[in-house]
């Protein structure tokens, strides 16, 4: 489309004008044009070349701030990692001794109820010797009694001697 747009505004200019542009022909240059054209050629070339070096450079200098960027990025990651596995550590380490304590604690328990049977095993043992504590002295009350009275008599019998 662009090339008809260019022949279709070329022939109406010829015709407006009237003048015919000229084909280019290398042959009918004189050396001295011929070296003009190709300075020309070349400077455009240089800086197409010139053009493309600044792009590559831009981009090279884009692909160098993301790589400091996920070299940023990828130190944060390990920072982070070694936040979360120390984090992981100290919580296993709660949790062991949270795990201890708990043992110790039923450990205890255990024992206390332990000692609780003993020592109610104890204080059945003591409790039947003092019932049979408690017959003996109710059984020999009796003679307390009977001394208590001889005792008494014998006072006044120690009195009288005296």
């Amino acid at each position: 489309m662009a090339l008809n747009l260019e022949d279709y505004f070329r022939t109406v200019y010829e015709d407006k004008l009237l003048v015919k542009m000229p084909e280019r022909e290398d042959e009918y240059l004189t050396p001295a044009t011929q070296l003009l054209e190709k300075r020309r050629e070349m400077s455009e070339v240089e800086q197409a070349l010139a053009a493309q070096k600044e792009e590559f450079q831009m981009k090279m200098e884009s692909l160098q701030q993301r790589r400091e960027e996920l070299e940023r990025k990828e130190e944060q990651l390990k920072e982070s990692l070694l936040k979360f596995n120390k984090f992981l550590k100290e919580n296993d380490s709660k949790r062991s001794r949270a795990v201890k304590k708990a043992s110790d604690a039923r450990e205890m328990a255990r024992q206390k109820d332990r000692d609780m049977e003993r020592l109610g095993e104890e204080i059945a043992v003591l409790e039947a010797k003092k019932e049979r504590l408690q017959r003996k002295v109710e059984k020999n009350a009796i003679f307390w009694k009977y001394l208590e009275k001889v005792s008494k008599k014998s006072e006044k019998f120690v009195n009288t001697w005296s």
